[in-house]
């Protein structure tokens, strides 16, 4: 076996120089047909388009590329472009739908890529690289290459050749032997499948509604979830899968959170907020009730409380028992982790630390483990195990894959036979264990997944598939003089749409002195910062296709952008030329640029090196010395400074506070008003978002008006941007949503 490990070690240094080598001559241009694909931007580009492709796509490519005319076979490409990854059948028939499009080309003509039924595709368009002297090499290793030696030399080259050949068939065959035995090892020895099952997927629900949180039964029968009838109410449903029918649980709608089967099957507990017009009311005061599945197999149930809110927001209820729920507790940023008896009412604290929020809850019925999702205050996640017999308690981190390190919302579900939880993010289902190690399951066919569950045979996995479609809105105003009211008299005034895709298009906004407009998409696969500018559109950012643009801001000439994305302040050109501003801090968003050369950032400070403590803060940064400027100390949700650097911000309560001279106090010209969008401070205004108005608070003249919005063709999302010299805002709207549940099996 020594003998193995050396040959082993060979072997892999051999193919990681010959990947190198291929990694060179892949990362140059190179053009299939009329189009030139860049490489190193993930591009194809012709004429003046410009066609973004996701990485998986790509490598999809330049696997065809390296033998062009030549049959890949869907083995080999598997094994090129997903190694070691499990991935759903037609990943591959995917990708070259997408090539396709991108080089005009489609299934039925066949120009650029061919299809060999039930064995793979062929680019049967002309490849051109800059050195095809270099992929004839490639492809042919074996024939001899012109060197203008003598033959003499040609001799001693043959000798030398031959001594090498000899020593490298016996490499190769001791290699062969022990590989023989370590397949036969990992054949006959038992061994534990890891893998989540991705091989299968079936439709469970199909409506034009919007379903959300389902959940197994304990004896894997039936599915509950949440079924959105509008954008704040939604009904709970049962989905009986073996009779393939559907029954409502509650006889009402509300506003339900996810609902939660007792041991024994018998009840369901869920929150509840009890629709749009009292989360108003009750500022997200959400109660926990419960219901009999028994009596709901005949007829709708009305619910009875177990735990009145009182001003607090309970939710990830979870029974402990069958007359026993755990629950988070939160009231604005905190919360604990606690649990009631049903039978006595007591309640009683499970977990409780205030360098930590409590983000989700999930129990284990087989193991006895509560897993608590937590964040500290630099946006590490950790998960908490407590052991509700022993009450033990451990706490791990958790080991984020770098390309999530910006993803925050973590909410696992237990295995129901393995100490193993599942979780997803975007398009890929993750793995972790009691350790905080996470395995990435990617699944190339599917856009976003979300509430992945295990049936308890835990060969199943029920979750939620589909995306959410914003478009980009503005909206045109006309005013007159404040009326003795202070309120704003508008004539008529029209929305139309600036920007629409079929996927996200947010965070619109005006560059400064023009109608150009920029904003957020993930229309070339992820989140990119795009340009229109006399309706042409342009892509300026080309991140990774993982990259999420936490916000951005114009500069005031409008010739550059400040992006924060992953903890790093990005500068970004019209140019589309990208720049870090490297700081000894992380970047949390960047809500303002102030000056010419001073942005505002919220960031997270380390303050103690000892004891590793950090903490949030609102800070001025100089871009062109890097010096930066404590504005305030603590948790900011958004925040802009006036002209004299007073400090407007808003916290977890929605509410607008004023900072200045070391106090905090609520804004009192506006107190009430719930704030939910970035507002803005131009033009010595307050500009913000609530209720259906627009709200303008004129610094000089102290006084408040509001401008009425119609009803928009679609719902709010979030105001962007507002341009009072020319009456103009710009906002996000909900277009649509598509969200399904989805069963993934093994055949």
């Amino acid at each position: 076996m020594p003998v193995c490990k050396h040959i082993y070690r060979y072997t892999l240094k051999v193919v990681f120089d010959v990947k190198q080598e291929e990694k060179v001559k892949l990362m140059s241009d190179f053009w299939v047909g009329n189009f030139r694909v860049d490489v190193s931007r993930a591009q194809i580009i012709v004429k003046d388009d410009i066609i973004s492709l996701e990485p998986r796509v790509l490598k999809v490519l330049l696997t065809l590329a390296k033998t062009p005319g030549e049959v890949v076979t869907h083995e080999t490409l598997l094994e090129n472009v997903w190694p070691n990854v499990v991935v759903a059948p037609n990943a591959v028939q995917r990708c070259i739908g997408q090539l396709r499009k991108a080089l005009g080309d489609d299934a039925k003509q066949q120009k650029m890529i061919a299809t060999h039924p039930k064995v793979g595709y062929s680019l049967v368009a002309k490849v051109e690289w800059p050195d095809t002297h270099l992929l004839e090499q490639a492809a042919n290793p074996d024939e001899p290459q012109y060197s203008g030696k003598s033959a003499h030399s040609s001799n001693n080259s043959k000798s030398n050749n031959s001594k090498n050949e000899h020593r490298t068939k016996s490499i190769f065959a001791l290699l062969f032997s022990c590989v023989s035995l370590f397949v036969f090892l990992w054949y006959f020895l038992p061994t534990t499948e890891t893998s989540p099952p991705l091989d299968r997927l079936i439709p469970i629900t199909s409506t034009d509604e919007k379903e959300y949180y389902p959940n197994f039964s304990p004896d894997g029968r039936y599915i509950v979830f949440n079924r959105y009838v509008s954008v704040c109410e939604n009904e709970l449903w049962i989905k009986d899968l073996s009779q393939n029918r559907e029954f409502k649980l509650i006889e009402d709608s509300g506003f339900f959170g996810p609902a939660a089967w007792s041991p024994d099957g018998n009840q369901l507990a869920f929150t509840d907020i009890g629709g749009c017009q009292a989360q108003i009311d009750l500022d997200r005061c959400r109660n926990i009730n419960a219901v009999s599945f028994l009596l709901a197999k005949t007829s709708p149930q009305v619910p009875r409380e177990l735990l009145a809110c009182q001003q607090h927001n309970y939710g990830a209820v979870n029974w402990l028992t069958n007359n026993k729920v755990a629950y988070i507790d939160s009231y604005a940023r905190q919360g604990e982790v606690k649990s009631l008896d049903i039978d006595s009412g007591l309640t009683e604290t499970l977990f409780s630390d205030t360098s930590y929020v409590p983000q989700a809850l999930i129990y284990s019925q087989r193991n006895k483990q509560l897993a608590i999702t937590v964040h500290d205050d630099m946006q590490n996640t950790s998960i908490v195990f407590i052991n509700s017999q022993s009450k033990a308690v451990k706490h791990v981190q958790l080991k984020v894959p770098n390309d999530y390190s910006d993803f925050l919302w973590w909410d696992p579900s237990w295995h129901p036979l393995k100490d193993t939880m599942i979780a997803t993010a975007k398009s890929s289902l993750f793995e972790i264990d009691m350790t905080g190690t996470v395995i990435e399951y990617p699944i190339t066919t599917v856009a976003d997944l979300y509430n992945p569950i295990y049936h308890p045979d835990g060969n199943k996995i029920v979750a939620v598939m589909g995306g959410v479609n914003l478009d980009i809105l503005e909206f045109t105003f006309e005013d007159k003089e404040l009326t003795s009211n202070n309120t704003t008299q508008m004539n008529a005034g029209k929305f139309q749409t600036r920007h629409s895709s079929t996927v996200e298009d947010f965070q619109a906004k005006y560059q400064p002195e023009t109608d150009n407009v920029s904003f957020i998409s993930a229309r070339s696969g992820g989140q990119q910062l795009w340009f229109s500018q006399n309706n042409q559109l342009k892509q300026l950012s080309h991140f990774d296709h993982n990259t999420r643009i936490n916000s951005y801001v114009w500069s005031l000439n409008g010739q550059s952008l400040a992006l924060a994305i992953k903890g790093k302040l990005q500068l970004l050109t019209l140019d589309g030329e990208a720049k870090t501003i490297t700081t000894p801090y992380k970047i949390i968003d960047v809500y303002q640029w102030y000056n010419e050369h001073e942005v505002l950032l919220s960031i997270i400070e380390q303050v103690s090196e000892q004891f590793k403590t950090h903490q949030r803060k609102v800070v001025l940064l100089d871009i062109n010395t890097g010096a930066h400027k404590v504005i305030y100390q603590g948790f900011s949700h958004w925040a802009q400074l006036d002209k004299e650097q007073s400090l407007y911000y808003t916290n977890w309560d929605k509410r607008l506070h004023y900072f200045q001279d070391g106090n905090s106090s609520l804004f009192a010209p506006i107190n009430g008003l719930n704030i939910s969008s970035a507002f803005k401070i131009k033009q010595n205004k307050l500009m913000l978002y609530s209720e259906d108005k627009i709200w303008l608070y004129d610094f000089e003249r102290k006084a408040l008006s509001d401008i009425a919005i119609p009803s928009p063709p679609m719902r709010v999302a979030h105001m962007t941007d507002i341009d009072l010299t020319n009456k103009r805002v710009l906002f996000s709207i909900f277009k649509e949503a598509r969200k399904d549940l989805v069963m993934f099996q093994r055949r």
